[in-house]
């Protein structure tokens, strides 16, 4: 790891970069101004590292951040149309390509996960490959210096691949966690709560929670189907006003890929056919254990079979509501398992069926 200090007069001269044939000096002007404006999104580091980074600190920095890529986004899209010098674009669109990991590095430092990917997926799209394969060096770490009345920043610099690390360090605590919403008015989506009701309660948990439940809120409010939202592990429940059932619970794990949490207030049953005391399995919804087989909410069930049953079970059974209600396996075929009694099928009923499971 390198460490580099820079002072405030310092902070916004040019970068180095490779040797690029002589450019025209408008274009130079213009790759100078896209430079000092990397170097302006780079000084937040020290502002997120800093003591007084207060949860509205933070936001107001990422605003300032999102800004910044979004006009260089802008201005290298204006600069393709009136440079046609290879040079001067793929010098330009480095810089911008550093700054939208700069930007995925704060906003996971931030808390928030799910802009840091986003950002993160934009370097990808402007470089054309994996990031760890590019060979520059940028600023991981920045901090204040400690010399007395003077503002300089400390700046730790690192390898892409070793910023990408670091990102999936923090991504890691985070699980992308995805919604679907059916058959609810449009109040009653506005008025749709995310709550945490167990999990971790350290800082970074509750602010990273804090800031999906909004975007959950807004997003259902402003009438997605289909959305996701980046949740720390821990277990959560969706409450819906003038629905009487309890609250829809779920369940997010570190390192899991949840199934979609399908919020809709129409029910089906499970019934089985002659059960089987050796094979009756248990089912589990989002996480959660499911105690009862009538009037459940649609989704997918994972299915656990009881030792010594002989039989091979699904691993999930999915119930959706579409225009009729879709009942699918994974795997699709257990119909040969016992000759002349299949186990599970592909079938599609009206909403509100009890759907007989064949054992």
């Amino acid at each position: 790891m390198t460490r580099r200090t820079i002072g405030a007069a310092a902070a916004l001269l040019s970068l180095a970069t490779p040797a690029w044939a002589a450019i025209s000096e408008q274009a130079q002007a213009e790759l100078d101004h896209v430079r000092e404006m990397y170097r302006a999104i780079t000084s937040y580091h020290a502002v997120l590292s800093g003591e007084g980074a207060t949860a509205e600190v933070v936001s107001s920095a990422l605003f300032d951040v999102e800004r910044y890529v979004e006009e260089l986004d802008a201005r290298l899209a204006t600069d393709k149309l009136f440079y046609d010098d290879r040079e001067t674009i793929e010098a330009i669109s480095e810089v911008v390509a550093k700054a939208h990991m700069q930007a995925a590095l704060l906003h996971a430092r931030g808390v928030d996960l799910e802009r840091s990917i986003v950002q993160y997926e934009k370097v990808v799209d402007l470089l054309g490959f994996n990031p760890v394969q590019w060979d520059v060096t940028m600023e991981r770490s920045g901090r204040l210096g400690l010399l007395a009345g003077a503002r300089e920043i400390v700046f730790e610099l690192g390898t892409p691949r070793e910023i990408v690390k670091d990102l999936q360090k923090f991504w890691s605590a985070g699980v992308v966690s995805r919604f679907e919403i059916q058959e609810y008015a449009p109040a009653q989506r506005a008025g749709m709560v995310l709550e945490r009701i167990g999990g971790p309660t350290d800082p970074f948990s509750q602010a990273a929670f804090e800031l999906a439940a909004r975007r959950f809120k807004d997003r259902a409010g402003a009438g997605l189907e289909s959305f996701r939202v980046v949740l720390p592990p821990g277990r959560y429940q969706v409450t819906v006003p003038g629905d009487d059932r309890p609250p829809r619970e779920f369940v997010v794990v570190k390192g899991g890929v949840p199934d979609p949490v399908i919020l809709n207030p129409n029910r089906f049953s499970f019934a089985f056919a002659a059960p089987d005391a050796r094979c009756r399995p248990e089912l589990e919804l989002n996480g959660v254990p499911v105690a009862g087989l009538a009037d459940l909410p649609y989704g997918t069930y994972r299915v656990k079979a009881p030792e010594g049953c002989p039989m091979r079970l699904p691993d999930k059974i999915t119930v959706e509501q579409k225009p009729e209600v879709t009942l699918r396996t994974e795997p699709e075929r257990l119909d040969m398992v016992r000759e002349g009694q299949p186990i599970f099928l592909f079938i599609t009923t009206p909403p509100g069926s009890t759907y007989t499971l064949r054992m």
